[in-house]
């Protein structure tokens, strides 16, 4: 099992981060990477439809925890990188009234060790690039 971690501060109430996030679908309105993003159902059980460099990406919603500010998802198909048994999660965390925290992490088996660091590279910047558009999706949002 790897696990590839970003945390970010970002510059908006957490509030208004987790509200985007919980939704699960709209992904493509703030992560860069995702072309299209669709939910077929809502909350927890649900389907998120993204496409990312042309490939669909499948998804199961399994966590949705209003309380805690915790979202997490199962991969179900990707053929993106060589890798299996892919469960994300992103925590949204107020560090301040008009600023949060957000750590986005996965863990998941390789199907090839080789991979690892190319893998690891491409998660994290992913990753990174949703946190930025995040916080600028929730900027937009927020304004008066």
């Amino acid at each position: 099992m790897k696990t590839v971690s970003v945390t970010a501060r970002i510059n908006v109430p957490a509030s208004a981060a987790w509200d985007i996030v919980r939704a699960g679908g709209g992904m493509d309105r703030w992560a860069p990477f995702v072309t299209s993003c669709r939910l077929e159902g809502s909350g927890v059980g649900a389907t998120r439809v993204c496409v990312i460099n042309q490939q669909e990406l499948r998804e199961s919603i399994e966590t949705v925890d209003d309380e805690c500010r915790l979202f997490q998802y199962r991969v179900l198909e990707q053929s993106l990188m060589p890798v299996r048994d892919i469960v994300g999660t992103i925590h949204v965390s107020a560090t301040g009234s008009a600023e949060a925290e957000v750590l986005w992490f996965v863990n998941l088996e390789l199907l090839d060790e080789r991979a690892w660091p190319d893998v690891k590279a491409g998660i994290a910047g992913m990753y990174r690039a949703g946190i930025d558009g995040l916080e600028a999706y929730a900027s937009q949002l927020t304004r008066p």
